[in-house]
């Protein structure tokens, strides 16, 4: 079963995505914060010269440089908040397409279907843990299929020597045993057919 992976909805995972994106953007806002304190300390000692609405104005640098932020907070708050919520969804998108791609796909290993590898993009995040469910998938997968093929092999082999012995009527213990062991390779044949794997697609 062939799939393509191709995602056009960034917002996959919208509670996860969410999260991170406020904590991203919180810190953009409290490194801003964080950013004009320190400027204000370091310039506590010095005079800014402005020229605003036709009027020269003269004042200390924390005073006027707060002034002006106060002024454009707005347009810091919408630039800075948009460019956020850009950055933080194609990073986020990163790490939660995969995620969502692991959910399904444990979701169809626990349905019987091995009959798929997980495929990321270049730039996601996860690969290292694609590649270890691939492998999981690859091993179980042989192992069922070994499974099916020695339990249709337990099933002739016990069909021959019931049949061989069904002629002796001395042996009807055998037989009755014999017959237990087909209804057990019978019952295995029955599990093993909820799996969908590679090789039995």
């Amino acid at each position: 079963m062939k799939r393509t992976w191709r995602r056009r909805n960034y917002f996959i995972k919208k509670e996860l995505q969410g999260k991170y994106i406020f904590s991203f953007f919180i810190f953009v806002v409290l490194g801003g914060i964080i950013f004009t304190l320190i400027f204000s300390m370091l310039s506590a000692n010095t005079l800014t010269i402005v020229y605003d609405n036709y009027s020269l104005q003269i004042g200390k640098t924390p005073l006027i440089l707060l002034k002006e932020i106060l002024s454009a907070h707005w347009i810091f708050i919408i630039t800075a908040g948009l460019g956020v919520v850009i950055v933080s969804m194609f990073l986020t998108h990163r790490f939660a397409g995969p995620m969502y791609r692991f959910e399904k796909s444990l979701e169809e290993m626990n349905a019987g279907n091995l009959n798929f590898h997980i495929r990321l993009r270049k730039k996601d995040e996860g690969k290292e843990l694609a590649a270890m469910i691939n492998r999981l998938i690859d091993t179980l997968s042989a192992n069922i299929n070994e499974i099916r093929h020695l339990t249709g092999e337990i099933e002739r082999s016990a069909s021959e020597a019931s049949q061989a012995l069904s002629r002796s009527e001395q042996c009807r213990e055998a037989t009755a045993e014999i017959d237990k062991v087909r209804d057990s390779a019978k019952r295995i044949r029955d599990i093993l057919s909820h799996f969908t794997t590679k090789n039995n697609a």
